[in-house]
């Protein structure tokens, strides 16, 4: 028994100093790559990090009025992070989790614009506004082609429009929901998301429902496929101000991640 504990002792120790072993190893690996040329260390990155740097350097170059060496410039500071994270097995677009348009705008706004967190109310109407736009506008287009409205399936707009804005409230719940905080992804219950996804379609049908009764149809009428599309393009319009008083970046389909 005593040999047995002895030896199961110095198996401990030794997956220790193995593991130290490789942290120290680990560690070193990254000094190096800190002290490496940017032309060396773009060798080394992976041809998906090869893509993300690339159109990075363009969307500094279309966002900032930059020319090409300033842009390259900017990226170089960024190349030791994205190589050292490539080696953990993190590709770039995980580690800022941003796209490279977005994460050009981080970069080049202001330091005390870049400090904005916005509230969700603020993101929760520019979602619903841009799900408003995409819902009244293909419908538009259908009725385009569709002429007679009594017998293409419309929906009235005052459906269009309630249910594009319940949409963009839902997408801005849930992208709080796997959106990252402060640099660390947060876990999204399954159940949660199973019962949201039911619940969002449950209220859809019965508010769909409620608006095609008898009474509420003068309301609710179905508009030509132009006036739906001149409607789509005001809402697009207050959207673009909305966005612009409040500096939003980024949108429901590419969110900017939270600090808090």
């Amino acid at each position: 028994m005593a040999e047995e504990k002895q030896d199961k002792t110095a198996n401990i120790n030794q997956d220790k100093q193995e593991k130290l072993k490789a942290k120290t190893e680990t560690e070193e690996k990254d000094s190096e790559i800190k002290a490496e040329s940017p032309e060396k260390l773009r060798s080394m990155l992976s041809n998906k990090n090869s893509d993300y740097v690339f159109r990075l350097q363009k969307e500094l170059v279309l966002q900032g009025k930059m020319d090409s060496d300033q842009a390259t410039e900017k990226v170089n500071k960024l190349l030791p992070e994205i190589v050292i994270a490539q080696r953990h097995g993190q590709p770039a677009n995980g580690l800022y989790m941003a796209s490279p348009k977005i994460k050009a705008q981080e970069m080049l706004r202001p330091k005390d614009e870049a400090e904005i967190d916005h509230p969700f109310w603020q993101r929760a109407i520019d979602g619903a506004l841009l799900y408003m736009v995409f819902f009244i506008g293909i419908f538009g287009v259908i009725a385009l082609f569709t002429p007679n409205t009594k017998d293409n399936g419309q929906m009235g707009i005052v459906t269009l429009a309630s249910t594009g804005a319940l949409m963009g409230l839902f997408m801005t719940k849930y992208n709080d929901w796997i959106m990252p905080v402060a640099g660390k992804r947060q876990k999204l219950p399954f159940g949660r998301m199973i019962f949201g996804i039911i619940g969002l379609l449950a209220i859809l049908m019965v508010w769909i429902w409620l608006f095609n009764l008898p009474g509420l149809r003068t309301i609710n009428v179905v508009l030509p496929g132009g006036i739906d599309l001149v409607i789509a393009a005001v809402i697009f319009g207050i959207r673009y101000l909305f966005r612009k008083q409040y500096k939003i970046t980024g949108s429901i389909f590419a969110p900017t991640p939270r600090r808090k």
